[in-house]
């Protein structure tokens, strides 16, 4: 496994080190997944979150005069692709400074409902990924041209997609825009996209793929300002019931 991740981050870093698009943030970091990949591996269940690409707050925030820089939220990083590992393994110490106000407003309560937690205070750790591109980019996803993201979504599947077949998730809980549920090219189980829960505007649609060998759940929801925004509280801590009614046939 540790041979197959390096080599998996190796090559991605090589992509992301010859990447010449205006907008991509250069000379910092692709980055492949926020979270401890080794907690994850042993958690009894594997769940995999997913939205479009990192922000830039990543890196720095120049409006508050702090340059970008691969120490800011990533200071175990020293060049070598081991160490790029660790860094993205410790994303969520509380040491590392992550982006708190975004990751436990975005996923908080609909992974509490699965007894898991980006940070290591569940039963469960969970991983965060990006399917669009997992590089930041200035403008933002939404400020990209039509063109830039024509350009980036085939590159950025291919990435996300090799390393889910790494992961192997149980789960995965995907918001973004609309219509992204459609590029998981994995096998899908169901021919259409069923709803989970009805919402006026934006339904939480549920489905099942086959990565590898293995059935993962997925659960879509076109995001807000932030990803399952259009969710309650109370719907998403009761996630995993709804879930499970669901899939045997009972809601």
């Amino acid at each position: 496994m540790k041979t197959k991740v390096a080599n998996y981050v190796e090559g991605a870093l090589a992509d992301y080190k010859h990447e010449q698009t205006p907008s991509t943030l250069k000379n910092l970091l692709p980055i492949l997944w926020f979270g401890d990949m080794n907690k994850y591996l042993t958690s009894e269940k594997k769940i995999v979150t997913v939205s479009l690409n990192p922000s830039n707050n990543e890196f720095g925030n120049i409006k508050k005069g702090l340059a970008y820089s691969t120490q800011y939220r990533f200071p175990d990083y020293d060049g070598t692709i081991e160490s790029l590992v660790i860094a993205f393994n410790n994303y969520f110490k509380l040491d590392r400074n992550p982006y708190h106000s975004w990751f436990k407003a975005s996923f908080g309560a609909i992974l509490q409902s699965f007894d898991a937690s980006h940070y290591d205070i569940n039963k469960n750790n969970a991983l965060h990924t990006d399917i669009a591109i997992p590089y930041a980019t200035d403008p933002t996803w939404t400020g990209l041209s039509n063109t830039e993201k024509n350009y980036f979504e085939p590159k950025g599947q291919r990435i996300w997609h090799e390393l889910i077949k790494i992961l192997e998730p149980d789960i995965i809980l995907i918001s973004a825009s609309g219509g992204y549920q459609n590029k998981i090219l994995f096998p899908k189980i169901n021919e259409h996209w069923k709803v989970l829960i009805q919402k006026e505007k934006y339904p939480v649609l549920f489905n099942q793929f086959k990565v590898n060998n293995k059935i993962t759940d997925v659960v879509f929801q076109t995001q807000g300002r932030k990803p399952f925004l259009n969710m309650t509280k109370e719907e998403k801590i009761n996630i995993t019931n709804t879930l499970e009614l669901h899939k045997n046939g009972k809601a």
